[in-house]
C-alpha cells in the first residue's frame, strides 16, 4: 500500500494519467466531429496538412512547456522566431552563407536570445512576464532593423528542402518535431536536469535547499525555449521560401495555448511533452476543420480562446480548484491570527520549509 493510499488519497500517478487521457479523448472527439461534418477532413492528405500546420506551434510549445514547468512564461518566443528567421535568410541570400552553417547560426542566435531572458530573470530578478515582454519588443525591433523591414525572398532551395520536403511520403518537418519531442521527453523525464526543472517549478526554495542550482536551471530552460523558437522560425522560412520580419509573431499565443491545453500548469511544477503535441494537433485540427467548413478565419480566435478556457477549467476542476482553496486557507489563517491582546483559540500551522507559503 502506497503512502498516498494509506493517507486516504488516490495515487498521484492515476490522477496524472487520467488528465492526460482526457486530452487524447478531446482530440479524438474533435477529429471525429470534423470528420462527420466534412468527409474530406479525415483523408490522408488533409491529415498530413493538419500535422504540418501543427508543427510550428508544437516546436515553440515544447520549449514553453519547460518554461511553464519552472513557473515562468516566455512572451518573446514569437519575436525570437521572427528575428532568427530574418537573420538566417539574410545570411544566405545577401551574404552567401551556406544553408547548414546558416541554420546552425540561427539556432545559436535563438539560444543566446533565450539566455538573455534567463539572465534578466535570474540576475536582475525581473518577473518573467515583464522581462520577456520587454525582450519581445526588443527582438521584434531587431527583426525589422536587420533588413529595414524588407522581406527576404529567394531563399536557397537546399535550405527549403532541409525543412520542407518529404521522407517516404512523410513531411520532414513532422519527423523533426517527433525527434525533438522524443529528446525533450527524455530530457524532462529521464535526466537529472529534467528533475531539477520540475523541482524548481514545485518550489524554488526547496529545490535550492536540495542543492539545485535554480538560476542555472532557469537560464538553460529559457535558452532551450529560444532555440526551439528559432527552429520554428526557420521552419516558417522554409515553408514560404522567404523571411518576413513579423512572421513568428502570430504563433506566440497559439503556442502557449498548445502547452496549456496539453496540461502545463501555469503555476509551475507540471507539464507534459506529449500533451503539448496533442494540444498543437487540436489547434491545427480546429484551424483546418473550420477552413473546410468555410467558417470565416476570424472566428478561429474565438474558438481557440474558448478551447483554452475550457481546458484550464477542466484542469483546475480536476484538482479541486486549488487557487480557490488557497484563498480560503489564507482567509482562515487571517481570522486565526492572534489579536492585539494576544488571545486566540487556535493558531494556524507554520508553513513547511520550502512551501509556496514561505516563498
Amino acid at each position: 500500500m502506497t503512502s498516498d493510499t494509506a493517507a486516504g488519497r488516490p495515487p498521484r500517478h492515476f490522477h496524472v494519467n487520467l488528465q492526460a487521457l482526457g486530452i487524447f479523448i478531446a482530440a479524438a472527439a474533435i477529429f471525429a466531429i470534423f470528420g462527420v461534418l466534412n468527409s474530406n477532413f479525415l483523408t490522408l492528405g488533409n491529415l498530413r496538412d493538419v500535422a504540418v500546420s501543427a508543427c510550428v506551434n508544437a516546436l515553440i510549445g515544447i520549449g514553453l512547456t519547460f518554461v511553464i514547468i519552472t513557473g515562468g512564461i516566455d512572451l518573446s518566443v514569437g519575436s525570437i522566431a521572427s528575428f532568427t528567421g530574418i537573420v538566417t535568410a539574410n545570411m544566405m541570400v545577401n551574404q552567401g552563407v551556406s544553408p547548414v552553417p546558416a541554420l546552425i547560426a540561427g539556432l545559436v542566435l535563438g539560444f543566446l536570445a533565450g539566455v538573455v531572458n534567463g539572465l534578466l530573470i535570474t540576475v536582475l530578478k525581473l518577473p518573467p512576464f515583464i522581462a520577456t515582454l520587454g525582450t519581445m519588443s526588443v527582438y521584434q525591433g531587431l527583426a525589422y532593423v536587420v533588413t529595414s523591414g524588407t522581406p527576404v525572398y529567394n531563399v536557397p532551395q537546399p535550405f527549403v528542402l532541409m525543412l520542407n520536403s518529404y521522407i517516404g511520403g512523410v513531411p520532414i518537418v513532422v519527423v523533426v518535431v517527433i525527434v525533438v519531442a522524443l529528446l525533450a521527453w527524455l530530457l524532462l523525464r529521464r535526466t537529472v536536469f529534467g528533475q531539477n526543472v520540475i523541482a524548481t517549478g514545485g518550489s524554488e526554495e526547496t529545490a535550492w535547499l536540495s542543492g539545485v542550482r535554480v538560476s542555472r536551471v532557469k537560464i538553460l530552460v529559457y535558452g532551450l525555449s529560444g532555440t526551439l523558437a528559432a527552429l520554428a522560425g526557420l521552419v516558417v522560412v522554409a515553408r514560404i521560401s522567404a523571411a518576413q520580419s513579423e512572421a513568428g509573431s502570430p504563433y506566440l499565443l497559439t503556442a502557449i495555448a498548445a502547452a496549456v491545453i496539453g496540461g502545463a500548469n501555469l503555476m509551475g511544477g507540471e507539464g507534459r511533452i506529449a500533451g503539448t503535441l496533442v494540444g498543437a494537433l487540436i489547434l491545427g485540427a480546429l484551424t483546418n476543420g473550420l477552413t473546410l467548413l468555410n467558417v470565416p478565419s476570424f472566428y478561429e480566435q474565438i474558438v481557440t480562446g474558448l478551447v483554452v478556457l475550457i481546458a484550464v477549467a477542466i484542469d483546475q476542476g480536476s484538482r479541486g480548484w486549488p487557487s480557490l482553496r488557497g484563498r480560503r486557507n489564507q482567509a482562515e489563517a487571517a481570522q486565526l491570527t492572534p489579536g492585539v491582546d494576544g488571545t486566540t483559540t487556535d493558531r494556524p500551522a507554520e508553513p513547511a520549509v520550502g512551501s509556496r507559503a514561505s516563498e
